[in-house]
């Protein structure tokens, strides 16, 4: 058993080796590269082909956070404004909206569903509130469309994340003289494709996608903005035009950092003789590698965080993300949905484990999260039966812990914004090693064990109480 659970980890880059053979080409040949104008119509034009329905503007960019901070100093909203944003997302999101003197205000997740509540939404919104921000995580993606009618009723902005629900194209909406969205894309379902495609809501003012290192269709780097409203879109673009562009050398760097995790990642034959010296040597491996997959393995500096974040892609990021939007194999996402739905159906939940956003109506199981009675024990029983589950794959935090204030020191948070469900949410998610890559042999490994652990604990738990 040991011999084939040690060789997958809980995340993986999605991504082969001919294409870093191709960015590795793209980045040597920059010079004859099209120009930026041309690369950045290409993508335009790419993803204008494949909407059909509105119009709508776009902007490829270096990452979410760049569009989210564009978004901010387009708008130049007055100090302590405050944007309303669902419970859970990652630290630097919180540190662009206070960098920027604005307010964050959370508002809590159902973890079954992953939806906020309309009623305590609207409870939130103040003379003050000048947008929400949903971000759609785990890649679960749940209908907004009451969410974007309250934005547009009380004449402020609705922004979705969808850093982490990237699945390809193809969204479509069902009536197009009402404003029903359906979030199931008829086209693929007729065609018989099971592909969850999710491009988010048709009425939001900005969708922002990340095709970072550890997302589906990674490019190693870079984003999208998805923008419906022309004057946000001429606001944005304005501003990013006079921005630097990245540095070449930079991305060249990332990528060959992410060339040497691939194979630590996504190789058995590697990652199996490794975990049997990591476990000897009792070493965090994880943290190692999670450290180098992030942007920042610590919370920048204002100065740190603008200066990294206002760039333009360079060339050689522009070309890759055409190429890989052209060359994509959806048949990945359809393999790790297959497989997610394998082990769910073969989990034994009960009162030491927990599925997280079970009831969304479109999921892409971009990762495995579990929610786990006694986490640390979990992962700890796991790992000595060579399954490798982890508690820190994403940045994902809950927003509650943080909130500071101007002499950067936590502050007290009132009953009306406290988030229980997404504190628990954090404080009890472990990640299992479940996707495209993972053969269905193992998965029956990696069951078994999971159920006999969660049965241990159970026990534990039992006799505790007698």
């Amino acid at each position: 058993m040991s011999c084939y659970l040690d060789s997958y980890k809980s995340i993986f880059i999605d991504i082969k080796l001919r294409d870093f053979s191709t960015i590795f080409s793209l980045i040597r040949n920059e010079q004859s590269l099209s120009s930026r104008e041309i690369l950045n119509e290409n993508l335009i034009d790419y993803w204008l082909e494949q909407n059909h329905y509105g119009q709508f503007y776009y902007l490829p960019l270096l990452c979410v956070r760049t569009g989210f901070d564009l978004f901010l100093r387009s708008q130049q909203f007055p100090i302590d404004s405050e944007i309303i944003m669902s419970a859970i997302n990652i630290p630097s999101m919180i540190t662009l909206v206070q960098c920027h003197q604005l307010k964050v205000i959370p508002c809590d997740i159902q973890i079954d569903t992953l939806e906020i509540d309309i009623d305590r939404v609207r409870s939130l919104i103040t003379s003050k509130t000048v947008a929400i921000v949903y971000a759609h995580i785990y890649g679960r993606c749940t209908n907004v469309e009451q969410l974007v009618n309250l934005a547009y009723e009380k004449q402020i902005f609705f922004i979705e994340d969808c850093a982490e629900s990237f699945a390809g194209f193809c969204s479509c909406v069902t009536n197009t003289q009402t404003n029903h969205y359906d979030m199931y894309c008829q086209k693929r379902e007729a065609n018989q494709l099971s592909i969850s495609c999710y491009t988010g809501h048709p009425r939001s003012h900005l969708v922002l996608f990340s095709f970072g290192v550890l997302k589906f269709c990674t490019a190693l780097g870079g984003g999208f903005a998805k923008i419906s409203d022309k004057t946000l879109y001429n606001q944005m673009s304005t501003i990013y035009n006079r921005d630097p562009i990245q540095d070449t050398q930079q991305y060249y760097s990332n990528v060959k950092k992410y060339f040497y995790l691939y194979w630590l990642l996504n190789v058995p034959l590697v990652i199996k003789p490794l975990m049997f010296i990591i476990r000897l040597l009792k070493l965090n491996h994880m943290e190692f590698v999670v450290n180098r997959l992030r942007a920042f393995s610590k919370t920048p500096s204002t100065d740190e965080l603008f200066l990294s974040l206002r760039r333009q892609p360079c060339r050689p990021l522009l070309a890759f993300l055409y190429h890989r939007f052209r060359t994509y194999d959806y048949e990945i996402v359809n393999k790790q949905k297959q497989n997610a739905i394998y082990v769910l159906e073969r989990l034994q939940t009960n009162s030491t484990i927990q599925f997280i956003g079970f009831n969304c109506p479109l999921k892409n199981y971009w990762l495995f999260p579990i929610l786990v009675a006694k986490p640390e024990l979990f992962v700890q029983i796991l790992s000595k039966n060579h399954v490798d589950a982890y508690r820190g794959t994403t940045q994902l935090n809950v927003i509650t812990k943080q909130l500071t204030n101007t002499d950067n020191l936590p502050i007290s948070i009132d009953d009306r914004h406290k988030c229980p469900n997404a504190e628990h949410l954090i404080e009890h998610v472990i990640y299992l090693p479940v996707h495209c890559h993972v053969p269905k042999s193992v998965l029956d490994q990696l069951i078994s064990v999971v159920n006999r652990t969660s049965k241990q604990i159970e026990q534990y738990y039992l006799k505790s109480k007698i």
